[in-house]
């Protein structure tokens, strides 16, 4: 597929990309979303070859911590599904958890679910990777260049409203992420999306980790089932991101029903650390050398959700030719697999495996914004 015409609102990776943490896991609950995960991994380890250009990928691995029986049993379970794909995972018990992360307080932790091919991305590098291999293959990418209108002609066709002027398309994808709502609007679609502030940290540099990286050495991003949130490195410190609960979580009200302040594209909220106060608790607790350390940074920037956290990925059977790639709550991890899997379909006409967890017409009217 080589006729493409990508327009950017204001600039690559302006939005929710920029300031993303950038993990990347094989791992999911559902076996065909794995799929989208194993294809990025696959796509993140060759591109930069491919392109010339770096991403700044991290093979760390990854440890999902079980801090309870229900837990072990949840990675026992995923373990009878793990031959769906050809990914390496597998259950490790405390001693060895300890010797891949010393810093971790091991008080508690009956085992975890470890995925040696997990790892983190640098978002940026990425997106500038994904730019010049597309253009290498025939694409075109106009920065700022907003959609200012869309309207579908008779023939099926769509014409798309710049303010350069008015581009002629057989088939349309809206890939806008927090600006994708306001995109649907422009055709007459509702969609449920709702912006969310997302935070994370990212400490002062950590001596442990200083002399673990002269040695060529990073210790694997952790994800804490009890508290919610994940752990990886950033150069010698850690980045932490906690998920807020319902009662925590700030959706950004005025953006479901007005769309995203104008020219909003590399700015963030300002944060707000007694929101995961909890969290920050839990990370201390694992973490005891958190509590001597400084936080460098705190990000707080949008991302958007689904009412189910999963993506709208396919045609909208409400009009002709019209694709959604939207919603993605694992963001940088889902991209390489969803392009693949979106372009597939465009080209064959059918997709390459079933995926209807993801179809964007799965929601009904009650997902309002109160049930987003």
């Amino acid at each position: 597929m080589k006729k493409v015409v990508l327009l950017e609102k204001t600039e690559l990776t302006a939005g929710s990309t920029w300031h993303a943490a950038g993990l990347t896991t094989y791992y999911h609950p559902g076996i065909n979303l794995r799929k989208l995960h194993y294809d990025s991994i696959k796509l993140f380890q060759t591109i930069e070859e491919e392109t010339d250009q770096e991403i700044g990928f991290h093979s760390t691995g990854s440890i999902r911590l079980a801090h309870s029986t229900e837990h072990m049993n949840e990675f026992k379970y995923m373990m009878t599904r793990h031959n769906w794909q050809d990914a390496e995972q597998h259950l490790v018990d405390p001693e060895t958890i300890a010797q891949m992360f010393p810093l971790l307080n091991m008080d508690g932790i009956l085992g975890g679910l470890s995925t040696p091919g997990d790892g983190h991305v640098d978002p940026y590098s990425l997106t500038m990777a994904y730019a010049k291999g597309a253009r290498m293959y025939g694409a075109t990418l106009l920065q700022d260049m907003p959609v200012t209108g869309t309207r579908q002609r008779q023939d099926g066709t769509w014409e798309v409203d710049t303010p350069s002027g008015t581009i002629n398309t057989k088939q349309l994808v809206n890939a806008g992420g927090f600006h994708g709502r306001e995109l649907g609007h422009l055709a007459g679609l509702d969609l449920p999306l709702v912006p969310v502030h997302h935070q994370y940290m990212i400490t002062a540099s950590i001596p442990f980790l200083e002399e673990w990286k002269k040695e060529g050495r990073e210790v694997p991003a952790i994800r804490d089932l009890r508290g919610s949130y994940y752990v990886r490195q950033e150069r010698t410190g850690l980045l932490i991101g906690p998920y807020e609960g319902e009662d925590k979580m700030v959706i950004q009200d005025d953006w479901y029903d007005d769309g995203p302040p104008k020219g909003f594209g590399k700015e963030l909220f300002v944060n707000d650390l007694d929101r995961i106060e909890k969290s920050i608790e839990h990370v201390m607790e694992l973490l005891p050398i958190m509590q001597e350390t400084d936080i460098q940074s705190v990000v707080s920037g949008p991302i958007t959700y689904s009412p189910d956290i999963l993506p709208m990925m396919g045609p909208t059977h409400h009009l002709t030719n019209y694709w959604l790639a939207l919603g993605f709550g694992y963001g940088i991890a889902h991209s390489g697999g969803a392009g693949k899997y979106l372009a597939r379909w465009m080209m064959q006409g059918e997709p390459d495996y079933d995926l209807l967890e993801c179809d964007p017409d799965r929601y009904s009217t009650w997902t309002d914004k109160e049930r987003c």
